[in-house]
């Protein structure tokens, strides 16, 4: 249903127990609002021309266009080949849905054992059998992406698990579970009815779990910045993929005034701690990352899970400019560009090799600025005593590397046509191209492969 867009804007005074997006005073910048500044509440009234998450039917079509007439580049034409080779592509896949999707302790579960692998593996498979879809018109891949997600429908129950770690797949194999089907609900031959379960059984299913950990985070004992930020972030990519496929506007109002005033650490104020002057002397600024000072590894996907959810919400944007919030890439003066530019800077080898194991670091770690991060000390949570005092950036796990540059990139670079910013962005991209997605080799199968969609090279790349 095509809906007229309106906006309505409330305005409310921004109290100190309103919102934990708490202040930062530190660097070069100070990227937080005045005390004296409101708050807007975003109460959009959207425009879903399907598809309209991660990429629209304009991008499809462009893509498509040139890998018919000969014209994409070889990097594009190249991911495009190793998508039509990976694992979770092959026409002989079969599915299998469970009915419990468990992830953390199994205790108590019906299974006994964790089971989202097999969840992650096929939400996978059903969204890079979309995209391929979308780029051959060959309905194989069309009718075995709706195969997969009707079996889940009809077999799964639940997420849970004895601790929080069901949240995180909620997450992640909610947003991709949800990705997917929006491409395929443009696919005439997905019985209507089968496509109406499989949107109850996001709703139903994935949705309350996204929704209740943004709210509560899993509850009294914690305090509201006890997660870092990608539990956060997950969670909001799915709950706004879940809205727009189910053209919802109240879900995606919710993860919209989320992103600019929630209470945890996937919203901007929070995601970002500081902002400083490249130490390399480019005159750009750098915004260091909430798990800047945690590990690498998870510094990297919080950078890679927030393009995706940038992502969606600017793709969303293109159809409803009268709403421009919806372009978080531009939030807070290009902060998400300047946060990108951090973590590349400190994981980014010079070597030439696509793996980013070879050469020296572009900066020492000494170098690197940061501000110190106290991690849940005398905050609110039950245990006291699991809080972190963190002073300089974080070296393990340095080099990590996770699909999402090239969005960063193309955004900033060609759809916003910026001259400067992205630099070290850039070169993550050069360095990843092309950045194929799960299943490719690079980023291994563990869970850390499946909290990104990929394949940013064939959708996004361009000359």
């Amino acid at each position: 249903m095509i809906k007229n867009i309106r906006l309505f804007v409330g305005v409310t005074l921004l109290l100190v127990t309103f919102s934990s997006c708490y202040r930062n005073e530190f660097g070069v910048v100070d990227l937080t609002m005045p005390e004296d500044n409101i708050n807007e509440t975003i109460e959009g009234k959207y425009v879903y021309h399907h598809p309209c998450a991660m990429y629209n039917e304009t991008d499809f079509t462009r893509v498509k266009t040139m890998l018919d007439n000969g014209t994409a580049p070889e990097e594009v034409k190249q991911e495009f080949e190793n998508l039509k080779m990976s694992r979770f592509t092959m026409l002989t896949y079969l599915p299998e849905p469970q009915e419990e999707i468990v992830r953390g302790d199994a205790t108590g579960t019906t299974a006994g054992k964790e089971t989202f692998g097999y969840a992650a593996e096929d939400a996978t498979a059903a969204y890079q059998m979309a995209i391929l879809w979308k780029l051959t018109d060959d309905k194989r891949y069309a009718d075995l992406s709706i195969k997969i997600l009707n079996a889940w429908a009809d077999v799964c129950k639940r997420i849970t698990s004895n601790d929080a770690h069901q949240v995180l797949t909620a997450g992640a194999q909610g947003h991709t579970f949800a990705n997917a089907a929006e491409i395929m609900q443009t696919y005439e031959g997905w019985n209507e009815n089968d496509l109406a379960d499989f949107k109850k059984w996001m709703v139903d299913v994935f949705a309350p779990v996204n929704k209740e950990f943004m709210e509560t985070h899993r509850g009294t004992n914690n305090c509201s910045l006890h997660y870092w930020s990608n539990w956060d972030l997950v969670n909001m990519c799915s709950y706004l993929a879940i809205g727009i496929l189910t053209e919802n506007d109240d879900m995606v109002n919710y993860v919209v005034n989320y992103f600019y005033s929630g209470i945890g650490n996937g919203c901007i104020s929070n995601l970002i701690q500081a902002t400083f002057e490249d130490p390399l002397g480019s005159g750009e600024q750098i915004c260091q990352n909430q798990e800047s000072g945690r590990d690498q590894a998870h510094a990297c996907m919080s950078m890679a899970v927030t393009a995706n959810l940038c992502q969606m919400a600017y793709t969303l944007y293109r159809d409803n400019t009268a709403v421009p919030q919806l372009d978080f890439f531009s939030a807070n003066d290009n902060a998400i560009m300047k946060m990108g530019e951090y973590v590349a800077l400190f994981n980014l080898r010079n070597g030439s090799d696509n793996k980013n194991e070879t050469g020296q670091w572009l900066v020492s770690a000494s170098k690197m600025p940061f501000k110190e991060y106290k991690y849940c000390i005398d905050c609110s949570c039950a245990d006291k005593n699991h809080g972190a005092d963190q002073v300089v950036v974080a070296e393990a796990e340095r080099g990590e590397i996770r699909p999402g540059w090239e969005i960063l990139y193309n955004h900033y670079a060609k759809m916003k046509g910026l001259s400067s910013g992205y630099q070290y962005a850039r070169q993550f991209a050069e360095k990843l191209r092309p950045e194929g997605g799960p299943g490719d080799a690079r980023y291994g199968n563990n869970s850390g492969a499946y909290d990104q969609l990929g394949w940013g090279t064939l959708m996004l790349y361009q000359e």
